[in-house]
């Protein structure tokens, strides 16, 4: 075991209407945020395939096609202390009947409208959803305690 970062995906679903999946978040450093599904990456198990898992385990829908857009270091800023590899997944066509997790909850919304979450805003800019310089996205960031870099 080392002490580096744990390392996980989420995953950026597009509808028709270009709305975006979110989830809200009932537990971890960005509890109570809306965000985009997602989780840890276990032990053993291929980055594509635990994005496939958490976002069927956090919506109900399955995807075959992911593409990886961005790897984002994320630190979280004393006290919360956390340390992750973050892989952002755009979504092909999503199947299945939705239902968020257990403790959870979820919706469609229009990413230019939607109150987004510092660290969903990097990813929305990155997905080209939304049009944010980044001195604001890193300030955002700041102000929230976390600190991201783009990686890829």
């Amino acid at each position: 075991m080392t002490d580096g970062p744990a390392v996980s995906a989420i995953v950026a679903c597009i509808d028709l209407a270009g709305r975006i999946l979110v989830v809200r978040q009932h537990r971890g450093p960005f509890a109570g945020a809306w965000l985009l599904p997602g989780g840890n990456v276990e032990r053993d198990e291929r980055v594509e395939d635990a994005a496939r898992r958490e976002l069927f385990e956090e919506t109900g829908y399955r995807t075959v096609d992911l593409r990886l857009v961005a790897l984002y270091e994320v630190r979280g800023m004393r006290p919360a202390g956390f340390h992750f590899l973050v892989h952002l997944f755009r979504a092909g066509e999503v199947d299945g009947v939705p239902q968020a997790e257990t403790g959870g909850a979820m919706r469609w919304e229009d990413p230019r409208t939607i109150d987004a979450h510092p660290s969903l805003a990097v990813a929305l800019a990155d997905l080209g959803l939304i049009d944010r310089d980044s001195a604001t996205l890193f300030r955002d960031l700041a102000d929230v305690g976390v600190d991201m870099r783009r990686l890829f």
